[in-house]
């Protein structure tokens, strides 16, 4: 008996170890990028006044500035606005959505395709984009950019809808699964997503679009987060082009950028970025923050618009006294557009498969799909708090499993990037860009008692 025991003990320690090695050997580790002066461009993000207002008794709570660079952008941008000189006032935003940005990359290269000037959004000065919506971002920098020869923007137009048009999913991810986060650390690794990114901005080596994205007129900017403190924050994306040694290092900063914006937790292996001290911080998506990263942005909106109608009127009292109407289309005539891409739809499918079946999986992903959804909504309707009156539009990929479509397939199961479905939201972004009222829907201003 007493050997019978000792052999199911050796039995156990046996697994164990085997466990053991197999964690060490298969866990995926971090995915670190080696980037001199990275931190540099990189400045920590406003949460906005309604945020710090909910944080007032927090110890050493974030302090509103409006001076960096995001900030002083959209100063620009508003005290441009009817200047025929600088027409590129308004503002695009991008949100996240991982696969879901095929349904922006047929939209955008569709809106180009029915331009007389091949300018698929004009007017754009500033563009902020989160997760997926940071590859957009890099693209169209160059593809939304008056200032770019009619090939240059079409070459970026060409590699952005590159970029969502795989042939694998292997090609972005290597997706072993949520039921192997316990062995790989992740549901997925982006060693891929890494050489993806890159071709996508240097194909075959050329340096063309990092030169392009470099000398462009629209300043833009990516946003993730920093683990270790928990904080959000921003880069500048000209910043990490024109400083960085070569095209190929541009490439790389670039890359280590959108990746951090596109690290969710989990799902995605983990990413770190080391600076010149050679400290390498994790970094994580962006979405897990806000999902439309323009608190401060609009913040400074709100502010320039109301010092430009105070001038005007000679006077906060005389501003004060305007009735509503006149009030808001004031504002609104002064006001940046601001475009917003929603990479998603905007509500979760039914799924009656919950009520029958359970699984700490399948409701894990349930739940994550509907946190992550509030989010997206969230940050997308919380713009309006701090823009009242401005233009607000909005786009986003509902309706991929309705419109009339014969192109890829419109469903998904645990893949995080499928051809057929991506190819169906290419399709998606194309129908909405073609339909006769257009892609875009306004949000309603505030009502100014």
């Amino acid at each position: 008996m007493e050997n019978f025991l000792w052999g199911v003990a050796a039995g156990i320690l046996g697994v164990v170890a085997l466990v053991f090695f197999a964690f060490t050997v298969f866990r995926r580790g971090a995915l670190t990028f080696q980037i001199d002066g990275f931190y540099t461009h990189v400045v920590d993000g406003d949460v906005g006044p309604f945020i710090r207002d909910v944080q007032a008794d927090v110890p050493d709570a974030e302090v509103c500035r409006l001076d960096d660079r995001m900030s002083c952008s959209i100063r620009e941008a508003v005290q441009s606005c009817g200047d025929a000189g600088r027409p590129d006032c308004n503002v695009l935003l991008l949100s996240g959505g991982g696969q879901w940005g095929a349904y922006g990359a047929g939209l955008f290269d569709t809106l180009s395709r029915h331009s007389a000037d091949e300018l698929a959004l004009p007017g754009i000065g500033v563009i902020t984009g989160i997760s997926t919506g940071s590859l957009q971002a890099l693209m169209l920098m160059v593809a939304l950019d008056p200032k770019q020869a009619p090939a240059m923007r079409r070459f970026a137009l060409d590699r952005l809808v590159w970029g969502y048009s795989p042939e694998r999913e292997s090609e972005v991810v290597h997706n072993t699964g949520l039921i192997s986060v316990p062995l790989f650390g992740s549901a997925a690794g982006t060693a891929p997503l890494r050489r993806r990114v890159i071709e996508a901005l240097m194909p075959g080596g050329d340096e063309s679009l990092i030169e392009a994205i470099g000398q462009s007129s629209i300043d833009g900017f990516v946003g993730f987060v920093e683990a270790e403190r928990g904080v959000f924050r921003y880069a500048e994306v000209k910043e990490l082009v024109n400083t960085a040694p070569s095209a190929v290092a541009a490439a790389e900063a670039l890359a280590a950028a959108t990746m951090a914006s596109s690290a969710m937790p989990v799902f995605h292996q983990q990413l770190r970025v080391a600076g010149s001290d050679g400290k390498a911080l994790s970094l994580y998506d962006g979405g897990v923050r806000r999902s439309v990263f323009f608190d401060r942005a609009m913040a400074a909106v709100d502010q320039e618009v109301r010092e430009m109608m105070t001038k005007a009127h000679r006077g906060e009292h005389a501003l004060a006294s305007m009735e509503q109407a006149s009030f808001a289309q004031e504002y609104e005539d002064k006001a940046p557009t601001v475009y917003v891409v929603r990479n998603g739809p905007t509500a979760r499918k039914k799924d009656d498969r919950l009520n029958t079946s359970s699984g700490p999986l399948k409701n894990g992903q349930r739940g994550y799909d509907l946190l992550v959804n509030e989010s997206e909504i969230g940050a997308i309707a919380g713009l309006r708090l701090n823009n009242p009156y401005g233009r607000i539009l909005l786009t986003s990929a509902d309706r991929y499993d309705t419109f009339p479509s014969d192109v890829g397939e419109n469903f998904k199961k645990d893949e995080m990037f499928k051809p057929a479905f991506m190819a169906r939201l290419r399709d998606l972004g194309r129908h909405k860009a073609e339909r006769p009222e257009g892609p875009w829907w306004p949000l309603s201003p505030i009502e100014r008692s």
